[in-house]
């Protein structure tokens, strides 16, 4: 997998690197401007090309200036902006300073903002270390930035856009540069992840400056998927259909059959081998004749509770919740279900809806237990607002895990899977076109397919979700994101 740093994890990884390895600070500059050249060659034919590199006081400036030497050597001569209290300038900026007057001296290197416009604006200006508030010659610099990007010119931020919060993809005082593309130096930054800030970074490209994998790794308790990791558990030549899990739905109130079908389609799709619905008696019908290959077992007004321990005995993992509503006999089961269930527990919707009236239910059970709340239902079942929970997501999920030692999918436009320990995966594909009625319901079939053939409920999780985008992903390519519907994500499981 691939660590994904905090602003704090990334500054250490540096400062072991350099204290700890050796590797001097003059030569990270080096290797960061070089790579912000490789980023701006790919991206273009930059001879001819007008830039414009703006600097702050700190390291980030000097890797600006550094590019500005770079591309000197290619017999590019930027202009380069310096920004702040001149005796506020770390080593690193003056050293970097000092060799381009040295060997470059036809570089213009101004402390004020052009009138005119270029080609190529560099943003150099805080990077990851933002800590003070953007005003003055800085907040003019940000303005400057992007009316030039409405203009025309192509933006590179180096690091990360200035005003983008490097740990949580907030904007700092609401003021943010608007990248087309940003390079991320050693590793990704969760603000280059998470909106807004995955909007202002544009095109992210990570690359090697020398800090070594293992002093990111160290530490690193955020990560994302290799695309190459995402993929169906594979099956075994010497199988039957009990070996790839039994699957156990219960969804779909009266008039809600159609959150049954998704949500057990999917499972299907995903690779069980069986797989049952438990639903209200006024679904048998139409979840049989969509759903041939399904079991279907209902209960009336009331459950009865023979049937549903029959159920339960017989499945490997069970999945409650979607279109289950919030009806007496709804609590009823899933009482039951979090009181009599040994197997794993993938919890949705009108489960999690039921729980946030009566959160002890949560806290009471002993089965190994997924939850999968959209920002509105974790409202509920925290009482935070949801613009409080948007704006931390990482933190959010990762108390609730810890509050009640349960795994959290909090489905956003970056879904954040978190552990009990504090692990986090952060999933990154799909798509606004899977922001349709049924899309929740198909990951929720999807977790169970998979948790009922792995032992593990945090990457069953994580791979359900990376698995679910990527397939909207595709279904979105095909049809476009206004004519997508949840089923179409089921045609594009692979």
């Amino acid at each position: 997998m691939i660590p994904v740093l905090t602003a704090q994890k990334m500054q250490e990884a540096d400062r072991y690197t350099q204290e700890e390895i050796g590797l001097k600070q003059e030569v990270l500059m080096e290797r960061a401007a070089i790579a912000a050249y490789q980023v701006l060659d790919e991206a273009a034919d930059v001879e001819g090309l007008s830039f414009l590199i703006i600097c702050g006081p700190g390291n980030n400036g000097g890797d600006g200036v550094a590019l500005a030497r770079i591309l000197s050597e290619r017999d590019i001569y930027p202009d380069v902006v310096l920004l702040g209290d001149k005796d506020k300038r770390s080593g690193g900026l003056n050293t970097q300073l000092e060799l381009l007057e040295k060997i470059y001296p036809q570089v213009k290197i101004k402390d004020t903002l052009p009138d005119e416009v270029y080609d190529v604006i560099i943003d150099a200006v805080f990077g990851i270390s933002l800590n003070r508030k953007i005003e003055g010659a800085f907040a003019d610099a940000v303005a400057y930035i992007n009316k030039a990007h409405e203009l025309g010119a192509y933006v590179l931020a180096l690091d990360i856009a200035t005003g983008v919060d490097a740990s949580n993809g907030q904007i700092q005082q609401g003021l943010t540069v608007n990248a087309d593309r940003t390079v991320a130096f050693g590793a990704f930054k969760a603000g280059h992840l998470l909106f807004p800030g995955a909007i202002c970074s544009g095109e992210v490209t990570l690359k090697d400056i020398g800090i070594p994998v293992s002093a990111m790794e160290k530490d690193a308790d955020i990560h994302i998927f290799h695309d190459r990791e995402i993929s169906l558990p594979p099956r075994q030549p010497y199988t039957n259909k009990g070996s790839y899990g039994k699957i156990l739905i219960i969804a779909g109130s009266k008039g809600m059959a159609g959150a049954a079908i998704l949500c057990a389609e999917a499972a299907m799709r995903s690779g069980s081998g069986m797989v049952r619905v438990y639903t209200d008696e006024s679904n048998r019908q139409i979840v049989q004749t969509a759903l041939p290959e399904a079991i279907v077992t209902t209960y009336d007004e009331h459950m009865e509770e023979s049937l549903l321990k029959d159920a339960i005995d017989w499945c490997d993992a069970i999945a409650v919740g979607p279109g289950l509503s919030r009806s007496d006999s709804a609590r009823d089961i899933l009482k039951y279900v979090l009181g009599n269930s040994d197997v794993p527990l993938i919890l949705d919707a009108d489960a999690l809806n039921l729980i946030s009236a009566e959160v002890d239910m949560l806290a009471d059970a002993t089965a190994d237990i997924i939850v999968t709340p959209h920002l509105g239902e974790m409202a509920r079942l925290t009482g935070i607002e949801v613009e409080e929970i948007s704006a931390h997501l990482i933190s959010t999920a990762r108390d609730f895990s810890k509050s009640y030692g349960v795994i959290t999918v909090l489905k956003d436009a970056r879904t954040i899977i978190a552990s009990p320990k504090g692990d986090v995966i952060i999933n990154t594909n799909g798509n606004n076109g899977m922001a349709t009625a049924g899309s929740g319901d198909v990951l929720t079939g999807m977790i169970a397919s998979i948790r009922g053939r792995c032992a593990d409920s945090f990457m069953s999780a994580a791979l359900g979700c990376a698995l679910h985008g990527r397939a909207g992903d595709e279904a979105c390519a095909k049809l476009g994101a206004d004519h997508m519907l949840a089923g179409d994500i089921i045609k594009y499981i692979r």
